[in-house]
């Protein structure tokens, strides 16, 4: 028997974080369905405790669909987007020609941000666009240089983008943030142009996180921190503000402008089903199909500090149509260092739904909090127990008692 093992150390949030996003990356790549099947409008969260403690959450498929729920396609098309930026140059360049000119060797998108690459003549120009808000770099700002390499920096942005010139002898970009785990929404996106060697890179860490840059594939320096310009304009073209007034309103503006992952348009998110629990908060929030969630607890390894974490695997699509609906998995903030994780089920229904009702295996109904489109329940302890080998009833009611979803979910 061995009796002088070290005492059990709590994993930094940061850790844990990076350990839940790597592995649900492998496991969404493994179950990744080799054809999109027809909308999936139910998903539920399967949560894994491991031995260390960490906990981690992957998509269970309702019926006959493979595979988490598809990222969101595009909402504008590739002209529009071009006009948007377009639009906002024409006050700082008003002699700027019609974007159907230009030279565009790539567009990138990444969840609801897209970033266009041009050259307009031998300017290299980089234009994100959100669904509010249109970022385009200065074109006669001087890039920033990273260090030991021939790269260039000409733009980051709120939400995580990182765009310039890469170093010829660069087949990829990677990029890392000593100290800080970025978490992006899903595996990092990046793209190099092998004529204009332009690149862009989604990080999920705002300009205030220090970066390091570097090819892809090698050891990055993590000394060679990169700036960048200012912008030439970071234009809200589309305005979308939501209220920030209530105690859910104030909590979700704090964390999600708080967290180290970035969200775009993080202001036109509406503030749902909020849980406060000791100096522990959740809270989940939505922004027309998509739904997120945003939770706070004090940081174990800072004293008197507290950590913020949008969860990377919890922003969800709803999709369209009547009874549409998705249910997100959420991790809950953490109990006393020592103790078991809390958990919370969580997301997204039909903006209809006045009530959610949850059932766990040979236990009694019990109702979520539910607010703009969203719901929040958490899980006791004997609850965690309990979900391991049955299924859990969800049942969602509009105002007039009509059930609008009902499902059966398998949540391990």
């Amino acid at each position: 028997m061995i009796d002088n093992l070290p005492p059990r150390r709590e994993l930094p949030p940061e850790v844990r974080d990076r350990i839940r996003l790597r592995v649900r990356a492998g496991l969404d790549e493994a179950t990744r369905p080799a054809h999109r099947r027809r909308s999936v409008w139910l998903v539920a969260a399967a949560v894994v405790v491991v031995a260390t403690g960490v906990v981690f959450a992957t998509g269970v498929p309702r019926g006959d669909s493979a595979g988490p729920l598809a990222p969101a396609a595009p909402r504008n098309s590739g002209q529009e987007m071009l006009d948007r930026c377009w639009n906002a140059m024409k006050p700082y360049y008003p002699e700027i020609g019609d974007p159907r000119g230009w030279n565009i060797p790539f567009t990138l998108v990444h969840g609801d941000a897209t970033v266009t690459a041009a050259m307009i003549g031998d300017q290299p120009l980089f234009c994100e666009t959100t669904l509010t808000t249109v970022t385009i770099s200065d074109p006669d700002a001087p890039p920033a240089p990273v260090p030991g390499t021939k790269a260039k920096v000409y733009l980051r942005t709120a939400d995580g983008l990182v765009a310039g010139l890469a170093d010829p002898a660069w087949r990829g970009v990677q990029a890392v943030a000593p100290g800080v785990t970025l978490q992006p929404d899903g595996p990092p996106a990046w793209w190099l142009s092998s004529l204009s060697h332009q690149f862009a890179v989604f990080t999920g860490a705002g300009p205030a996180v220090p970066l390091a840059l570097g090819p892809e594939g090698a050891e990055v320096d993590p000394s060679a921190l990169v700036s960048a310009p200012a912008a030439l304009t970071v234009k809200v073209d589309r305005p979308a503000s939501a209220e920030r007034r209530s105690e859910a309103g104030m909590f979700l503006d704090e964390c999600l402008a708080s967290s180290a992952q970035q969200v775009p348009d993080r202001g036109a998110y509406v503030a749902g089903a909020f849980l406060s629990w000791n100096n522990r908060k959740l809270i989940v929030a939505r922004l027309g199909q998509h739904v997120l969630t945003c939770s706070a607890r004090p940081d174990p390894g800072k004293p008197g500090a507290t950590y913020y974490a949008v969860n990377p695997s919890s922003v969800q699509d709803l999709k369209p149509g009547a009874g549409g609906g998705a249910l997100a998995p959420v991790l809950a903030p953490v109990k006393e260092t020592g103790e078991p994780e809390r958990l919370v089920f969580a997301g997204g229904v039909p903006e209809n739904v006045t009530r959610v009702s949850v059932t766990y295996p040979g236990g009694q109904p019990k109702d979520a909090v539910v607010a703009h489109g969203t719901f929040a329940i958490w899980h006791t302890d004997a609850d965690n127990s309990s979900i391991v080998d049955g299924r859990t009833d969800v049942k969602a009611y509009d105002a007039a008692g009509n059930v609008v979803i009902e499902a059966s979910l398998k949540l391990f």
